[in-house]
């Protein structure tokens, strides 16, 4: 008898708990207003499920608000910034607005900005989903490539009230107005300021990230595997505030690589991201000591503060009128301070006491500037204007030179072979 009750107990045990069992499983599986009939309704608040985002899902919502969003044009607001600066009050050009897809489509930010080695890509959208709210905010890029970086303008869109607000500085220069002209024109020249101040990072051994830039790749070119390589240069991307993105590109063995920074204007905090960047970086703190050297001319002085004339002696050719197209095109090299930094330091070779060497070198003439009217294989119109800057050297007694075509009206610089292209595009921006 008190065994057969056992077994009744026994089998009640199992039952409850296959029931409990099915419970929960029910539990969560079932919708919400039907919980309180299976947990009770004081339990139900514990199993609430969250509301859908009205927002999800409204990419192409987002870029069609920016894409249509009305900005005054561009001829109107340069043509009032010169009146004003002109002392001018009134000005010819109507007041009008155009959408920024009308911009993008006439290829302003290109013709603007000068992003001759961008080519435009597709629009994409991001939703900033924050929270488990509703959450109307979002990013609209348009893309532009540069060889494997992608760079462009950036907005921030609020569905609910469909406002547009400039991110980055490519996005600023749509909407411009008097009140932030100069600040906007001002960011987009940024990026000369972001490459100088990387390239001129200072490691341990006194050698700057230019130089090593410079010596690293040079030194592959005595091997035939490397033949083919070349440097494609720096891409900077302006990401929010004082942040930057800046990537160095080159190609090697056939293949593109991209060494990426992040650089605060502020601060002047630079950050390597990834392995290329964390490579060319330990590059420059493994380097033994290295004392610098001068490879501006004696006579120059290095003041871009005083004009240029001022900047030789008296009696020097560079003050006369006779020489100033010539003068000029070498001041504007002269100018390219990271370039000839990145000069003086391949020179050196990345050894210690290579100052005597040098200036040996320099006091033998063979190491020095060359200036000369462009020849007609690089000037075949003749135009008075364009002139061959270089710097020859001699380094392990092989004899070799940079030249540059320079504009002296223009003011533009050109590199005219592939060491030139090398060493300026190692310390240049490309946008």
């Amino acid at each position: 008898m008190n065994r057969n009750i056992i077994i009744v107990v026994l089998i009640v045990l199992i039952v409850a708990s296959l029931g409990a069992t099915g419970v929960m499983v029910y539990n969560m599986t079932t919708k919400s207003n039907s919980l309180g009939n299976v947990v009770g309704d004081n339990q139900a608040a514990l199993y609430k499920v969250a509301e859908p985002d009205a927002f999800a899902g409204r990419d192409k919502e987002a870029i069609d608000v920016v894409r249509n969003y009305k900005v005054l044009a561009p001829e109107y607001i340069d043509a009032v910034h010169d009146a004003i600066a002109n002392g001018r009050s009134n000005v010819d050009v109507e007041m009008k607005q155009e959408s920024i897809d009308d911009l993008v489509e006439s290829q302003f930010l290109e013709k603007h900005i000068g992003m001759t080695s961008l080519k435009r890509g597709q629009w994409r959208a991001l939703h900033l989903d924050i929270d488990e709210g509703n959450d109307p905010l979002y990013e609209v890029y348009l893309d532009y490539t540069d060889e494997n970086v992608v760079v462009g303008p950036v907005w921030i869109v609020n569905l609910e009230t469909n406002s547009v607000v400039a991110r980055n500085s490519m996005a600023r220069v749509f909407d411009r107005t008097i009140s932030n002209y100069d600040d906007v024109e001002s960011a987009l020249k940024r990026s000369d300021g972001v490459v100088h101040a990387i390239t001129s990072h200072k490691f341990d051994s006194g050698i700057d990230l230019g130089g090593v830039l410079l010596l690293y790749f040079l030194k592959k070119t005595t091997d035939p595997k490397h033949v083919d390589d070349q440097i494609i240069g720096w891409t900077v991307m302006h990401e929010l505030d004082d942040e930057f993105s800046a990537y160095f590109q080159w190609k090697e063995l056939n293949e593109t690589r991209v060494a990426k920074f992040r650089f605060n204007w502020d601060t002047k905090r630079l950050t390597p991201v990834g392995l290329y960047a964390a490579d060319l970086m330990g590059i420059g703190n493994n380097m033994q000591s290295v004392e610098p050297v001068n490879i501006y001319p004696n006579e120059y002085t290095n003041n871009l503060h005083i004009p240029r004339q001022e900047r030789w002696p008296r009696n020097h050719a560079c003050r006369k009128s006779d020489f100033k197209a010539l003068c000029t095109a070498f001041v504007k090299v002269l100018e390219q301070q990271e370039f000839v930094s990145a000069m003086a330091w391949l020179l050196t070779n990345g050894e210690p006491n290579a100052s005597r060497r040098v200036n040996s070198c320099k006091e033998k003439r063979e190491c020095g500037w060359t200036m000369k009217i462009a020849p007609k294989a690089e000037n075949p119109e003749n135009n008075p204007a364009l002139m061959e800057i270089g710097y020859k050297y001699k380094l392990n007694n092989i004899e070799r030179s940079v030249r540059f075509l320079v504009d002296s009206e223009k003011e533009t610089i050109s590199p005219l072979d592939k060491l030139s292209q090398w060493a300026y595009w190692s310390v240049s921006p490309r946008t």
